[in-house]
């Protein structure tokens, strides 16, 4: 078992990772002085006090590695990318690595999170005392955390690395696709030891057994549908011909011969496709679905016994059988992630220099049937002459868009697999050069330069992929569902630039993320990017608290301008990239940005939009604007409570202009008080409370639920 390395001093903000909140507190209570100077009480056991809330002050105990003073910094050190310079004015700086926290502990009460803002707070300061002064940023692919740099958190570049990682080792060093060694354990399941091997089934034999189960099988289906007015589907029963199936595919599976097991096979996956097909409006089908689905999966297994065992003649014998049943019309219709399973067994023949050439022949076969020639344009074109094409031949049939997705996509895979196991780069480097419009490819590509330490060229060709596209956002979300790097990239190829920026510790580019992260929101969960974007700027890029505002106030002008375009080109409520439904005019971060930064003219603007603001915007708003905010908070209570609103556009006029009397009602006005209460307090809200219970002196009711503000 490998115990987790502690977290560094250089990058603790990791330890805030899923509370950002906390750390946002923390860097406010930093900069805010509240922190003592940090003490080393005793070897590597640092205390300091952290003024609270209120006048308490709480106890901090940060305790570092024992080689905080760079004791043993070769054995603590385990960043491969860290180099020893050579420069001897460095030569007493403290390798940021080597400083790792062992524990921390605070006296306050707070017990919510592991760790607490007091224990951030301090953090930075022992950072800023035991490290020093930082530069900007490096600009080049080996930037690291020397030369007094602190490096900035890898927060989303970690993951993705040890991701990364843990697949090249599963590829042989290889990042691929489609193959990997937990196949070829898989596969291992299937040998039978010699003397437990039993007779292959002859195909004449399991024919036979195939087409008696399919018959009396169709037999009960015609009963079933002469006796009684139900839908036949929902009783029709799959049970004898599964187990048929399981045992002819069984058979096959632990025989070693393996081309005429190879047969059996392409006939089970064939009749259990025909009887699919005879039954597509069956309710009741999905026990085939499901077989389909596992016999495809133990024959892509198989196949790689087949190519490390069998001689290079039979082998390809046997992958040229599989690769029939995979090319079959209907099963490139209506089962191509199978069909394309199946020619992906090829890849289990490009790692044996014998068998390499059966693995070519397949997979550049499939390349001039998905990729160089197309069905449906075929098909189009056939239209577009007025030909007759009622009847197509088996060559020229017309496959689905969706299919023909599915096809072309995996095609690309399996070759890209092949060239990497082949170690034909210059097969490789054609594929990415013909296809620069594949996602999936382009991703692989930015996946091999991360993995191989070459950071900036992974950013540029993250960049240029979305400066190409037609629509980055839509881009975004398509990369999100990816089977290469699966929930490590919330913010598709974003994320992407954004792991590059943190491994290239440059500011600028990080920073660039942020803002666009900040600008394109729609959900509370980026909402946190606001801070991020402050304790970058102020913390690594050395801002100050004055430029740090100027740049808040740039971005919310920018933001202001993309609330306008959001309102001449989308719809008012989307779900689009969300986790619920809400008004796409809405930009969650730019109201935490107005709040944080009490940008009250940008406040009262964007509530233009807002049908019931929330109370942050209106204290903001009641900043330099406080006559407005009333207007907003009390134009929101039920008409003729106080007359006519001053901000409502559209109002249901009645006969006359008095207030509906009933409770619920009431309780709508004292919502809307204890609202106004709530920014410009008690006292100020006694006046329009007083004014409403006058307006209607004789409704007891109405002054029992504003009692508390008279």
């Amino acid at each position: 078992m490998v115990v987790p390395q502690k977290p560094t001093l250089a990058q603790f903000e990791v330890m805030f990772e899923g509370t950002p909140l906390i750390l946002e507190r923390a860097t406010d209570y930093w900069e805010s002085g509240r922190v003592s100077s940090v003490q080393e009480i005793a070897p590597q056991l640092y205390h300091a006090q952290v003024s609270g809330s209120a006048d308490d002050c709480y106890d901090v105990d940060i305790r570092l590695s024992k080689d905080a003073r760079g004791e043993n910094a070769n054995e603590a050190n385990t960043d491969d990318q860290a180099t020893t310079s050579s420069n001897s004015d460095h030569e007493s700086t403290t390798d940021d690595n080597s400083i790792r926290i062992q524990s921390a502990a605070c006296t306050c009460p707070y017990q919510r999170t592991p760790y607490c803002k007091h224990i951030g707070a301090v953090l930075y300061e022992l950072r800023k005392q035991l490290i020093g002064a930082h530069g900007n940023h490096h600009n080049d692919d080996t930037a690291n955390a020397h030369d007094g740099v602190i490096a900035l958190p890898r927060t989303v570049l970690d993951p993705i690395q040890q991701h990364l990682d843990a697949r090249a080792e599963q590829g042989k060093g290889h990042l691929l696709f489609l193959w990997s060694t937990q196949l070829r354990e898989a596969a291992k399941t299937f040998c039978a030891q010699p003397d437990e091997e039993r007779p292959l089934i002859p195909l004449i034999d399991a024919q036979t057994m195939l087409s008696d189960t399919i018959r009396r099988c169709h037999e009960r289906f015609i009963i079933h549908i002469s006796k009684h007015s139900d839908a036949y589907s929902r009783s029709c029963d799959y049970t004898e011909f599964i187990k048929t199936v399981q045992a002819i595919a069984g058979n096959a599976l632990q025989s070693s011969d393996y081309a005429s097991a190879c047969g059996n096979l392409r006939l089970c996956i064939h009749e259990v496709q025909a009887l699919l097909l005879s039954s597509e409006n069956d309710d009741g089908s999905e026990p085939l679905l499901t077989l389909m689905d596992a016999l495809a999966m133990r024959v892509r297994c198989y196949m790689e016994n087949v190519a490390e065992f069998a001689d290079s003649s039979t082998a390809g014998k046997a992958l040229n059988t599989i690769a029939q049943a995979a090319n079959d019309k209907d099963m490139r219709q209506c089962e191509p992630l199978n069909s394309m399973l199946l020619i992906s067994s090829a890849l289990a023949f490009a790692r044996y220099d014998d068998k390499r050439i059966w693995a070519y022949d397949v997979i550049e076969n499939a390349i001039t049937r998905n990729l160089e020639y197309s069905f449906n344009e075929e098909s189009e074109e056939s239209d577009e002459d007025n030909e007759d094409t009622s009847e197509v031949d088996d060559e020229t049939d017309f496959i689905p868009d969706e299919s023909l997705h599915v096809l072309q996509l995996f095609t690309l895979m399996s070759a890209y697999d092949l060239y990497a196991l082949s170690n034909d780069d210059a097969g490789r480097e054609q594929l990415l050069k013909d296809y620069p419009e594949s996602m999936a490819l382009t991703l692989m590509n930015a996946a091999n330069m991360i993995h191989e330490g070459r950071l900036r060229s992974a950013y540029m060709l993250a960049q240029g992929f979305l400066l190409s596209s037609r629509d980055m956002e839509d881009v975004d979300i398509n990369a999100r569902h990816n089977g290469l790097l699966p929930d490590l990239l919330p913010h598709g190829w974003h994320t992407i630039m954004e792991c590059c920026a943190e491994g290239l510790n440059d500011v600028g580019l990080l920073a660039n993320v942020y803002r666009y992260y900040i600008l394109s929101c729609n959900d509370r969960s980026d909402t946190h990017y606001v801070s991020k974007l402050r304790n970058l700027l102020r913390i690594y890029g050395g801002l100050s608290a004055e430029e740090w505002h100027d740049v808040a106030d740039g971005l919310a002008r920018d933001c202001a301008r993309n609330i306008i375009d959001r309102i001449k080109y989308q719809p008012e409520i989307t779900t689009k990239g969300g986790t619920q439904r809400h008004s796409s005019w809405r930009n969650p971060a730019y109201e935490k940005l107005i709040v944080d930064e009490r940008l009250s003219d940008a406040a009262l603007t964007y509530c233009a939009i807002v049908d019931y603001p929330p109370l942050p915007l209106l204290r903001t708003i009641a900043i330099e604007h406080p006559e407005s905010a009333k207007s907003i908070i009390l134009d929101a209570m039920p008409y003729g409570t106080m007359g006519m609103p001053a901000f409502r556009f559209t109002v249901e006029r009645s006969v006359d202009n008095t207030l509906t009397a009933r409770r619920a009602t009431y309780q709508q006005i004292a919502k809307q008080l204890r609202r106004f209460a709530a920014v410009f307090g008690d006292e100020e809200t006694r006046v329009p409370a007083h004014e409403i219970v006058e307006r209607y002196p004789n409704r007891t009711a109405l002054r029992e639920e504003l009692a508390f503000a008279l």
